[in-house]
């Protein structure tokens, strides 16, 4: 039950992701930018991250069903990404520049987290 509303939850999150893409990708830019200015806000994103993240895992750990090993999967993914903020930011920036490097690419990173949110979200609805 956790795992669906997990799920669910992250997939709508992917979702309003994905359209915010499309509909402006230089915003994406511009967030990348303020956040590698701003070590405070990354610290602070990280710490919540990595309780959030964890509090998902120790909750809906597990791979009995398909939306528990997808809650699974993204709560350590979201572990370890909030850990590497804490500790060495440096990756997470330079894998966003890599990802973003032009606004047609955003808007194709845009639609495929549109279609896997579209597609979690439905997930832990069935």
């Amino acid at each position: 039950m956790i795992a669906d509303t997990v799920c669910v939850i992250f997939g709508i999150y992917a979702l309003a992701a994905g359209v915010g893409m499309v509909i402006e990708p230089a915003r994406a830019g511009r967030l990348l930018a303020a956040f590698e200015n701003s070590p405070e806000v990354a610290y602070v994103t990280g710490a919540f991250m990595f309780f959030l993240g964890a509090g998902v895992l120790a909750m809906s750990q597990g791979f009995s069903t398909v939306t528990q090993a997808i809650a699974t999967f993204i709560a350590a993914i979201m572990v370890v990404e909030s850990l590497l903020l804490l500790a060495w930011p440096k990756p997470i920036f330079a894998l966003g520049r890599w990802m973003m490097p032009e606004d047609d690419h955003v808007r194709g990173f845009g639609l495929v987290t549109m279609a896997f949110g579209l597609v979690i979200a439905v997930l832990g609805t069935i």
